[in-house]
């Protein structure tokens, strides 16, 4: 029952991350699409691996649940 929490905690916060450039670029008033693009470069790989880590957290509470 842990593991499918972690995964669902983990999924939120990938999603989480993802979109909060975009949130802060358009609060921010907009600016430079090219030098957003290399910015969010490093959220997006962030927001994979945390949500490769929820889906493998999810995965394998799914297979051990009881």
């Amino acid at each position: 029952m842990t593991a499918l929490i972690l995964g669902a905690v983990l999924l939120a916060f990938a999603l989480v991350i993802l979109v909060m450039p975009f949130a802060l670029f358009l609060l921010g008033g907009g600016g430079d699409a090219a030098r957003f693009s290399t910015f969010l470069r490093g959220f997006v790989i962030t927001s994979i691996t945390v949500g490769v880590a929820g889906l493998v957290s999810l995965v394998f509470g799914l297979v051990t649940r009881k």
